[in-house]
């Protein structure tokens, strides 16, 4: 399926970059978009859901909205609640 990019998803991974604790690539967010090692629904939008990729005990998380022709991928961060959950080891 294809995926695009919200404005505010660029501003905020090159914002993240910069900062992270483990270097994000295109590539990585693309690997995090389209084979997540987990999916949640997200709560407080029906229409989206979390897609997670677990990097060295982090958990990059893309807010991801599915059409019924593309995936358009919101925002990305480190979600350290899922981390300290256990869920990014």
């Amino acid at each position: 399926m294809k995926v695009e990019f919200s404005e505010h998803f660029w501003k905020r991974f090159e914002e993240r970059k910069e900062k992270a604790p483990v270097e994000i690539t295109r590539e990585l967010v693309m690997e995090t978009v389209e084979m997540p090692d987990l999916v949640l629904p997200d709560p407080y939008n029906r229409s989206r859901e979390w897609r997670i990729k677990k990097i060295k005990g982090y958990c990059l998380k893309v807010i991801v909205e599915v059409m019924s022709d593309k995936i358009l991928a919101i925002t990305l961060f480190f979600d350290r609640r899922l981390r300290r959950q256990g869920l990014c080891g």
